[in-house]
This record gives structure tokens, sequence and C-alpha cells, in this order.
């Protein structure tokens, strides 16, 4: 299919431009009920990714020992204070590459357009977005560590493939998690909002007639959220009952960013703001050089990748298991129900490259660490191979585990549940 016009206007140059906006104008649900527990009194699930590139040394992550009594490896180490709720899996088979991972890595379809752009969406976590989006003030939050938000670096998608960027600004996404229920504030917040929507929409329109029924089409459906977000903010706003700290300060380093985010995703699930997330640590290549300097590690993710299991690697990636650790232990810090907010929570931490991919960027040994769920009915405790297993099944599992058990497929073919990571 073709994705260029005589007006030189790309899908891609139309999903960097969307992106763009997307930024500028975040699309808050205005639908504030509170979270799906009246109905059954039951605590509501929530959904958690945090993503890093550049896959990961077997010499590093591969824990020791059977299923049920493993020894966790040096990187995953961190992730002890949490060992019987962790789902250790690998031996998932994915489309290889740096673009194809990142393509694959939520939506389930290879790129076959270029540059990392996924072909069709929702991701898994956009889909859940939009099932759930009547249960809580946003639909879900995309943050980032310094990320990188050129096309090839996105996982979140809307349906018809539109890329979701990830919030950089941990004062940001404060703002923009806390700032539209509190009555103080949402008045001047929304009648800005508003002005920004009528300038959008007329350039939008402006445009609409150079480009290709391709890129109309995801025009059309960012015409539709903007017409959505003008409903959302005709409506009353709901003040937020919930104790929040101070906001987080600016100009943060790499810890202290990375901790920031966790703390905004902690707060936004307590207080029943949304009940999806993600945190993306830069883009395909990971954070860049100097980033690391904190930690000791003078280069970048990708070029300490590139060197093979050195201890700069290993440094890196336990860092990494360090910022999900603080996130498990923040959501088990809060009590909930029979359990804690963990619980209740499915939280991921994947990548786009696999086991040993370092320098081929295959995807045959993909490697995931899941955590808590234990509501959902995920297995805990476990380290499992799965021996080659399609990537796209487990999305598809992901899909039916978060109680979409009515989708006959996810991604390109995702069609199988697998059992063996239920309990």
């Amino acid at each position: 299919m073709s994705s260029k016009h005589k007006s030189g206007i790309t899908r891609r140059s139309v999903l960097g431009g969307l992106a763009a906006s997307a930024v500028a104008t975040p699309f808050l649900s205005g639908l504030l009920g509170r979270l799906a527990r009246a109905a059954e009194g039951q605590s509501p699930l929530r959904f958690f990714i945090m993503f890093t590139g550049n896959g990961q040394s077997p010499e590093h992550w591969v824990p020791t020992g059977s299923a049920t009594n493993f020894t966790l490896s040096p990187v995953l180490e961190p992730l002890a204070p949490h060992r019987d709720k962790l789902l250790l899996l690998h031996g998932l088979h994915g489309v290889s590459g740096h673009s194809g991972g990142m393509s694959e890595s939520l939506t389930g379809w290879p790129d076959r357009l270029g540059g990392g752009v996924a072909e069709h969406g929702p991701s898994i976590d956009q889909l859940l977005a939009e099932r759930w989006r009547s249960t809580s003030p946003l639909r879900s939050l995309e943050l980032g560590v310094f990320p990188s938000n050129e096309s090839q670096d996105q996982i979140s998608y809307s349906a018809s493939g539109l890329p979701i960027p990830a919030i950089g600004s941990p004062r940001g996404a404060f703002d923009k998690i806390f700032g539209l229920t509190n009555g103080e504030t949402s008045g001047a917040l929304r009648a800005q909002q508003a002005s920004i929507l009528d300038s959008m929409g007329q350039e939008i329109e402006a445009i609409n007639q150079h480009l290709g029924s391709e890129a109309r089409t995801l025009l059309d459906e960012h015409l539709a959220l903007v017409r959505a977000k003008e409903v959302d903010l005709s409506q009353p706003v709901e003040p937020l009952q919930c104790d929040l700290p101070a906001a987080p300060g600016g100009n943060l380093g790499l810890v202290d960013t990375w901790k920031a985010q966790h703390d905004n995703i902690i707060l936004a699930f307590r207080c029943g703001v949304t009940r999806v997330a993600s945190v993306r640590a830069g883009g395909w290549g990971g954070i860049q050089s100097g980033k690391y300097d904190e930690i000791g590690v003078s280069s970048g993710h990708h070029a300490a990748a590139h060197v093979g299991p050195s201890a700069d690697l290993l440094a890196i990636n336990r860092f990494h298991a360090e910022q999900f650790n603080y996130l498990l232990s923040g959501l088990a810090a809060v009590p909930e129900g029979d359990g804690s907010l963990l619980d209740n929570t499915v939280c991921i931490w994947l990548n786009e490259l696999g086991l040993g991919a370092l320098n081929n960027h295959g995807r045959e040994d993909l490697n995931v660490v899941m955590a808590g769920g234990a509501g959902a009915g995920l297995r805990n405790g476990e380290f499992l191979h799965l021996g080659g297993t399609d990537y796209q099944h487990y999305l598809f599992t992901l899909a039916h585990l978060m109680g979409a058990t009515d989708l006959n497929s996810f991604g390109d073919h995702g069609t199988q549940v697998l059992t063996q990571i239920l309990r």
C-alpha cells in the first residue's frame, strides 16, 4: 500500500505530527466514575508496563535452578524482596530487530512499513484503557525517563495505529494526573486546553484535503479524540479525594526522574485516577550516553549492550531492576482488599530484543519479568522457559488475563492462551 502522496505528506510525518500534538493536549477521559469496585465489591485490576531497550545478556539475566526452586541472576537480584510475587519468563519468539521489536512489543504487529511504526493497533495497554475508560478519570498514563519520541521509539498505539508518546517531565505528568481533578486549578487548565483544541481542529481540517486514505483514517481518529476531549472539558469537575505529596521538582537526574515517574504511577493507581500506565526508558536504543553517569557508567545503554556482557551492561540492567523493584515496593505498601495494590496490578518489564541478541538483534529468546497480579489469576513465584512459544500468543494471554476474554485474537496472529502462566 502506498503511504506517500504528491503533497509530500507521508504516513510517518502524520504520525509524528499527531504524536507531538498529543503531548500538548493529553486526552483525559471526562467520565469521572470511581474505580469499578462497587458492582461486585472487588478491587479493580490495574496494568503496568516498564520498557527498557536492547535485550539482556543471558549470563546476566537467566536464573539458575528449577521452575519453583530458582536463584535470581545478577540482573534480577534487586527483585529479591518480591521473589514470591515474580513470574520470570523466557523462550518467547518474536519478530527480530530493534524496529520490529518496538512495533510488536505491545501491539503484536510486525514492522512492515519501516522505522518501527506499528502497522495496526491497539497496543495491549490501549485496548485495556479503552475498555476501562468509564472507570477512572484518566484512560491511561504514558510516562518516560528521558524518552525519545521519534516514530521508531513508540510502544503504545491507538486502535488505528496512532502513536501515543511518553511524557518525560515528572512535574508535567503530575499535573496531568491531578490537575483536572483539582477544583482550584481545573478552570484555568480547561480553558487553556479548550483554546488549544480549537486551534488544532482548524489546522487539522486545513490539511485534510492533502491526505491520502490511510493518513485520513488516522486523522479521523485524531479528530474523534479532539471531539471527545471537548465533551470531557464540558463536564463538571469532581475534586479528588486523596492525600497528595508535593509536586516533583524540575531538572531531575536519572535516579530522581525514574523514582518520580514511578511515584506518579503509584499515586495515580492508589487515588483511582487511572488503571493503565507505562514507563519507557529512552527509545529502542535505551537511554543514551551521559545519563548513566550517576551510577558510574559513562556510555549509553545501546553502546554498552553492543560490547556484550560487560560490567557496564550489568550495572545498567541491575539499575533498571532496582527501579522496577521500587515500583513493586510502592504498590505492595498500599493495602487493598485482602492484599495490596500490587496483588491487583499486573506489572511487566520487557524490551524489544531477546536474550543473547546484543549484536544479532534477534528475538528468538525473549525474556519478560512479570510481578503481582494475583487478583487477576497470574501465577507467582516461578521461572518458566516457554520453549519458542510465539510472543503474540503471550499478548493474547495478557488480554484474557486482564478480562478481555471475548477476544478471539490479538495482533497479527495471537490466538492461544498460555495456561502455564495462569493459576
